[in-house]
């Protein structure tokens, strides 16, 4: 699969860049992952604040229906599920398989991730 350059620069570094040359900030691959779910699945938590302040959809849906929130979950990226909280992340969002992010969040033990979910208040 090749990884447009808005995707890979969110998955790696600089999506600045990216968005200055004219890059789509909620772009979609054959999975219907926006640039967000890259950066919080793969980046650095930088690119998901910047992705933010631009207006990326924070609770935009691939084709699982796996918000950006599930991803940093699912990985237990502490950071970036922080930022997604206090940009008005869902956090009552199912994917396909029904899973809210903190149910993500238990099926791969991050701990750390479902204090943090849990402390929020919404669950």
């Amino acid at each position: 699969m090749k990884m447009s350059l808005v995707h890979q620069t969110a998955s790696t570094g600089d999506v600045v860049k990216a968005l200055e040359s004219g890059a789509y900030k909620d772009e979609e691959d054959s999975e219907g992952r926006t640039t967000l779910h890259f950066a919080c699945g793969y980046g650095e938590v930088k690119c998901a604040q910047v992705l933010l302040e631009v207006g990326a959809k924070v609770d935009a849906l691939d084709k699982n229906k796996n918000t950006a929130l599930q991803y940093a979950a699912g990985y237990g990226r502490k950071d970036y599920v922080a930022l997604l909280l206090d940009n008005s992340a869902a956090v009552t969002l199912q994917n396909m398989d029904g899973k809210m992010p903190i149910d993500v969040a238990k099926l791969n033990n991050q701990n750390d991730v479902l204090k943090l979910l849990e402390k929020d208040g919404f669950l």
